[in-house]
């Protein structure tokens, strides 16, 4: 990955075929057009479930899982899982290639 920030991300589009509000994406929701794609930082599958986790309303994690469910909305892509070694301290990240899945250093490490 040529960009160490990337990594840090989340990007989604809007493919519902019209215009429509997200409550769910940043702090206060956001309208986006049809086929319309932001970049949000952060993990938002990861960030959503652990309001709900920590007590907090459960709603914003509902309506991320029925856009998903009902298409109106697709994630292009979100941070990979980062592993970490304990026998030698070191983290690496996974990695799909040409589809074979594999292990990379991050780039922002």
């Amino acid at each position: 990955m040529a960009d160490a920030t990337a990594e840090l991300y989340t990007t989604v589009e809007n493919t519902s075929g019209s215009a429509r509000v997200f409550g769910f994406l940043g702090p206060r929701g956001m309208r986006l057009a049809a086929g319309e794609v932001v970049t949000l930082a952060g993990d938002l599958v990861a960030s959503l479930g652990a309001q709900v986790q920590k007590g907090g309303a459960r709603r914003k994690f509902d309506a991320l899982e029925r856009s998903l469910g009902s298409g109106s909305l697709v994630i292009r892509s979100r941070p990979a899982p980062i592993l970490y070694d304990a026998t030698d301290s070191s983290a690496q990240m996974l990695e799909l290639d040409d589809s074979t899945l594999g292990v990379v250093d991050p780039e922002y490490a």
